[in-house]
């Protein structure tokens, strides 16, 4: 089961922590627990909520009282002469005075504005929205890659990027090559580029591979998640895989100004070279806002339509 992460803070020293978990039976487990730094902090969203944590078994109970329950006990209070530069001890998992955040920081607090842009590791999620809460729903999205090498029999690799228009159920629609519209006019793709190496937008200018608009006011009400993937076009029967790509990234612009607002590099270490298809990212709407979350997940599938399957889940 892949981890993911919890934000807590302390309520009397303002530092900000970042609690791994991962599902054990039917809950989600606390199986590490590091202090994160004020800049990530103000960009990351806690991936799981539930009533209550607890830590695995592979973490120390508190000392005093045996309580697993994170910010369950107030003994722990203090053990570690509590200051805003104290050294990280793991008896801070159990105190009172740490709570769980829930909330999805805004992109106003990493300084979001027209002009600027915020940049994203994988994990972290951000409201789409000018600092100054203007709503930003018109959104012009490029995606690119570079390919590194084709196969002996091939002279092109034609990777292709797709929305996936979805809701919590799975229930998918797909945008892409040969269905470029949705039929609401939230999603369009533009020019399928076929062979990796130009970049095929020229109608815009933007240096992407492949571009998508996308209008988040119109995007049907049973449907709340639109899903950013990429995949090789005929990977099976060209033998080609990601570990001839390298360099995928997706950046999210206002659309009138084809600004770059929001931008995600996906790590290539992060890749699986055996694999054919990622899913960059989603946007998700949450009450009345959208938000927009890195994921840079590979996947070993045959085509968009595989693909689009494996997402549900991964918000």
């Amino acid at each position: 089961m892949d981890s993911k992460f919890v934000k807590a803070y302390c309520t009397q020293t303002g530092e900000y922590f970042a609690l791994e978990v991962k599902k054990i039976g039917s809950k989600w487990k606390v199986v590490n627990f590091t202090q994160l730094p004020e800049s990530d902090a103000k960009i990351t969203a806690s991936e799981v909520e539930q009533s209550s944590f607890e830590t695995n078994g592979n973490l120390l109970p508190c000392p005093d009282c045996g309580n697993r329950k994170v910010g369950g006990c107030s003994c722990a209070r203090g053990k570690g002469g509590c200051s805003r530069g104290m050294k990280y001890r793991f008896n801070c998992i159990y105190c009172d005075k740490l709570k769980i955040d829930y909330s999805v920081p805004a992109a106003s607090e990493n300084g979001l504005k027209e002009g600027t842009k915020i940049t994203l590791s994988q994990g972290q999620e951000v409201v789409i929205r000018f600092a100054d809460n203007k709503p930003l729903t018109d959104i012009f999205v490029g995606v690119g890659w570079d390919p590194l090498s084709i196969g002996n029999n091939m002279d092109v690799m034609d990777v292709d990027s797709a929305v996936v228009i979805s809701d919590k159920h799975g229930d998918n629609d797909l945008i892409c090559f040969y269905r470029k519209e949705h039929w609401s006019g939230c999603a369009r793709l533009y020019a399928d580029n076929l062979t990796g190496r130009d970049r095929d937008t020229a109608s815009f200018n933007t240096g992407d591979d492949e571009n998508i608009e996308v209008d988040l006011k119109r995007v049907p009400a049973d449907k709340d998640r639109l899903y950013f993937i990429v995949n090789i076009y005929h990977c099976r029967s060209r033998s080609q895989t990601l570990s001839s790509v390298k360099n995928f990234y997706i950046r999210l612009c206002d659309r009138a100004s084809k600004t770059t607002l929001i931008e995600y590099k996906v790590n290539d270490s992060q890749i699986n070279g055996s694999d054919t298809g990622i899913v960059i990212g989603v946007a998700k709407r949450k009450g009345s806002d959208w938000t927009f979350k890195a994921i840079g997940k590979s996947f070993n599938v045959s085509d968009l339509s595989e693909l689009a399957e494996k997402c549900n889940g991964l918000d």
